[in-house]
């Protein structure tokens, strides 16, 4: 079975994670670790590409994630010894298509959802976001913002600038009137951004960023996580969204 999953293009990680997942059956990211030797750190990159050969179901039971590994049956029927490389790999190759592009396509909001979770993990998306050289809509909050991440915040919000203004692009940000927001954005950056408040009573629970197809819902509560989700209509609707309150707030 290795040498198949190896024909498929699978990292020697991925093929120890993925068989661990198989003998396991529904389990978490921290038995996945302990049972294929593949480091905790480095479980969730390997679980992110067997995802994408659609060889990993996620689940939650309450707040805990659960990863169930594809039965690989449907793709070794591929692999035969009598036939030649190029024949094995196409064959395979079509197979995992075919069954990506119908899982895809059952839904106008059939999306690709990511999940990250710690401070680095966080800000490395967000900083992948800044990237882009279209605007960024943003629904900002400082409520419930640890303060002793003050200082690392805001040497994360110059490196987040400095990528914004290589890529000169503009950011819209709708934010608390809690003045923490605004001091992450030094006056050299101004061009880079507009402001516009909340009511002094809102408290936005968790933070979003809107670019071309990419939603990130980020929280700041009770450590750090992100969740990205790539559809361009759901994208559309939250910009139509922040672009109804930004008018509303106009001359705050």
């Amino acid at each position: 079975m290795k040498a198949e999953l190896r024909e498929l293009g699978l990292t020697e990680k991925e093929i120890g994670v993925y068989l661990a997942g198989l003998k396991l059956g529904p389990t978490t990211a921290q038995f996945l670790s302990d049972a294929s030797k593949v480091k905790r750190s480095s479980v969730y990159f390997v679980i992110d590409g067997l995802k994408k050969r659609g060889l990993v179901n996620q689940s939650f039971r309450g707040k805990k994630k659960f990863f169930e590994m594809a039965s690989l049956e449907k793709l070794t029927k591929f692999v035969d010894d009598d036939r030649n490389m190029l024949k094995k790999k196409e064959g395979m190759i079509s197979k995992v298509i075919s069954d990506l592009q119908l899982m895809t396509s059952k839904s106008e909001f059939a999306s690709d959802i990511k999940i990250y979770e710690g401070y680095d993990e966080t800000m490395r998306v967000l900083f992948e976001l800044a990237k882009t050289k279209s605007p960024t809509y943003g629904f900002y909050t400082s409520h419930y913002f640890p303060e002793e991440d003050l200082e690392r915040a805001k040497r994360a919000t110059a490196e987040f600038n400095k990528i914004k203004r290589m890529a000169k692009s503009k950011l819209y940000i709708i934010t608390d009137q809690i003045p923490l927001s605004s001091k992450f954005f030094p006056l050299v950056d101004e061009e880079l951004r507009e402001f516009r408040y909340l009511a002094e009573d809102v408290k936005l629970p968790a933070m979003v960023d809107i670019t071309d197809d990419i939603v990130a819902l980020t929280s700041i509560r009770d450590g750090y996580s992100c969740i990205v989700i790539k559809n361009k209509t759901i994208a559309d609707t939250l910009r139509i969204i922040h672009g109804i309150v930004w008018q509303s707030l106009e001359g705050n």
